[in-house]
């Protein structure tokens, strides 16, 4: 199925709805345990395996510190904490092959790593497009959807893209940006353009934003739940007007083979309720997709 304007529109009133860990105070999410599945070995996965994994028992994996609470920083550097280590687990025991784990810094050196052979997958948020479908299959497994970050109580009562026309709104040097959504927003409605104001990170940005030297600036849902859970005084509003991203397990273009069981065991933890325990447990559970492969251009 292709992610449709429809299928984007239910996903936003899903997103809505409160998970049970964001309808309530919110945790530190930084103190949340790990997950302990219990799945038994899948002989029909396995067997979907290249035979030289099923030979090794293993597969050379990435995870990476992204965005939070989806994989974060535990005690040390090479400590991944949040919703991707308790896939892994899962994946690990349906997969009935070890995972040997790298922690690479960001997207790019993954992806570079697949080039090279150096991995056989990633488990991290590398977000999945149509450009990069030409030279890797994703196993997406979840949804990120842009949103307004605003002061906590929502003080300017900012409730959707066009109320931000005329205001500050800030973005850090360098990001992706969507200034360009709020361009097109404000001038079919004949308002003013926000004033843009550039960070060099995004702690200084957020403190513009509690100092109420800015009024907004986009982030991304997951983020603005983490910090909820560190005590930051923000909330945030729903910006279906810059869509979305799917995030993906990757692998190479030619190792379909792997992507294939990645996707049977991801299904396995879908139908035995692990996989939404999973994210309720992060506190995302209204990002929750239907895992598949290549979602965006099927």
């Amino acid at each position: 199925m292709k992610y449709t304007e429809a299928a984007a529109a239910l996903g936003l009133a899903v997103a809505l709805a409160a998970s049970p860990l964001s309808a309530q105070a919110i945790a530190d999410l930084t103190k949340q345990t790990q997950l302990s599945p219990s799945f038994e070995k899948d002989d029909a996965i396995f067997a979907m395996l290249p035979a030289e994994v099923q030979e090794k028992g293993s597969l050379d994996v990435a995870l990476a510190n992204g965005i939070a609470p989806v994989n974060f920083p535990g005690d040390t550097a090479e400590d991944v904490r949040g919703l991707t280590p308790d896939l892994v687990s899962a994946l690990e025991q349906i997969m009935g092959v070890a995972f040997d784990t790298t922690v690479f810094p960001n997207t790019a050196s993954q992806l570079l790593a697949l080039d090279s052979g150096q991995i056989d997958l990633t488990v991290s948020t590398n977000a999945d497009s149509a450009e990069r479908e030409k030279s890797y299959t994703f196993v997406d497994y979840i949804r990120a959807d842009n949103s307004i970050v605003v002061a906590k109580g929502n003080p300017l009562g900012i409730e959707k893209a066009q109320d931000v026309c005329g205001m500050t709104y800030g973005e850090v040097k360098g990001s992706y940006s969507i200034f360009s959504t709020f361009e097109t927003v404000c001038a079919d409605a004949g308002l003013e353009v926000p004033t843009l104001s550039s960070f060099d990170d995004a702690p200084s940005m957020m403190l513009a934003l509690i100092s109420r030297r800015i009024d907004a600036y986009a982030g991304s849902d997951f983020n603005t739940v983490y910090q909820k859970s560190q005590g930051v005084p923000v909330d945030d509003v729903p910006l279906p007007e810059a869509g979305f991203f799917l995030l993906g397990m990757t692998v190479a273009k030619d190792n379909t083979a792997i992507a294939e069981a990645v996707a049977a065991a991801m299904t396995v933890m879908v139908e035995s309720g692990y996989y939404q325990e999973a994210l309720d447990h992060w506190g995302i559970g209204s990002s929750a997709i239907e895992p598949g492969i290549n979602l965006v251009t099927k």
